[in-house]
């Protein structure tokens, strides 16, 4: 419900790995330029998951392995069995790539997800430069990042209030204090941000 406040209609993909988030971008036609993708879910400092179930009281694990997007440059090692292997991240990547805007417009990635901006957000602009884009960025959050629908205004309400969804920025810790606010239906702005260099 989140993503289709953000994104274009008809072009809202609830999918579980990452092989079908590169097929639903591949099936695009090639026209159709791509000038945003907003990943909208759980997340942490290296992991996106398109599937997971809960972990603990605050934490989230992949149900399989190609239910996560990774760093795309990751190569997995022999001699250490969890750690990723990012050949597929790189294929959604380059799946992507090939339908972004040239020159003119700003592309974005918005990561709204948790811890997302300590180490994915660098290795997806990695990731996407190099493939001619000039004015690139993805950006995402060093803390908890939630999604928050209110339909009644809280008590203290600025002027303009209206209903819709007004995500935060909490602290990654028990007191989960609050530390930005996005207005209706606008992400807050991102703690961390990356340039996709040409």
């Amino acid at each position: 419900m989140r993503a289709q406040t953000l994104a274009t209609s008809g072009y809202v993909y609830g999918v579980a790995t990452v092989s079908d988030a590169t097929a639903k971008i591949r099936a695009i036609s090639a026209t159709q330029p791509i000038s945003g993708v907003y990943f909208v879910g759980h997340g942490n400092a290296d992991v996106f998951f398109f599937d997971g179930v809960p972990d603990g009281t605050d934490n989230f694990q992949s149900v399989n392995s190609d239910g996560v997007l990774v760093d795309p440059g990751a190569v997995h090692s022999p001699m250490s069995p969890s750690s990723p292997d990012g050949t597929a991240s790189k294929t959604l990547m380059n799946e992507l790539a090939k339908h972004i805007i040239p020159l003119t417009s700003l592309f974005a990635i918005a990561m709204l997800c948790c811890n997302s901006g300590t180490n994915l957000v660098a290795a997806v602009a990695l990731a996407l430069s190099g493939h001619g884009i000039t004015n690139g960025t993805v950006g995402g959050y060093n803390n908890d990042y939630r999604t928050n629908f209110e339909g009644t205004a809280p008590k203290n309400a600025p002027p303009g209030w209206t209903p819709g969804w007004h995500d935060i920025v909490q602290t990654d810790d028990a007191k989960k204090t609050q530390l930005k606010k996005g207005t209706t239906n606008a992400p807050p702005s991102f703690d961390t941000s990356s340039n996709i260099t040409p």
